[in-house]
């Protein structure tokens, strides 16, 4: 493939680490790791039916979905069949900050009307769906309302949290 976020242009072993201590500018859209380098290829959009669902893949890294080396990977939030867990009883790997699926707090997709990812600020983003008992399972869909508004020529940008 060529061109922006083509597959010569992904680097498969971004991990997700924590954005503790880090500026707004360095963690906003994973900055500090050059995630907002890594636009999807031209014409590549993921679809968001109002009143429909679409589903996404979760990982805490790249290579742990279907984009990466491993197709068939089929763990926790792209994670280990066996989960390792800290003293005070949060799985520490995958970095799922929860002690069990029943406690996870949720995710979410949030959009903005804006085609440049330079243009995305914390006052044009807005939640749109939230999926309850997320992140677990790397294969998850989502929820979009009916009335969900359609995007501008060139699409939206969406961020997931």
């Amino acid at each position: 493939m060529e061109g922006r976020g083509g597959q010569d242009n992904i680097n498969n072993n971004l991990p997700v680490n924590p954005l503790v201590d880090l500026t707004q500018k360095d963690w906003w859209f994973q900055h500090y790791q050059g995630c907002d380098k890594e636009p999807p290829a031209d014409g590549d959009y993921l679809e968001l039916p109002a009143g429909g669902s679409f589903t996404v893949e979760i990982a805490t890294n790249r290579a742990f979905t279907t984009f990466g080396h491993n197709k068939n990977f089929n763990g926790y939030f792209g994670g280990p069949q066996e989960l390792e867990y800290t003293p005070w009883g949060c799985v520490s790997y995958p970095n799922l900050h929860t002690p069990n699926q029943t406690l996870a707090p949720g995710t979410v997709f949030a959009i903005s009307y804006q085609n440049s990812i330079d243009k995305v600020t914390p006052e044009n983003l807005v939640v749109f769906t939230v999926r309850y008992k997320t992140p677990w399972q790397r294969v998850t869909s989502y929820d979009v309302p009916k009335d969900l508004p359609s995007c501008p020529p060139g699409g939206c940008t969406c961020a997931w949290g």
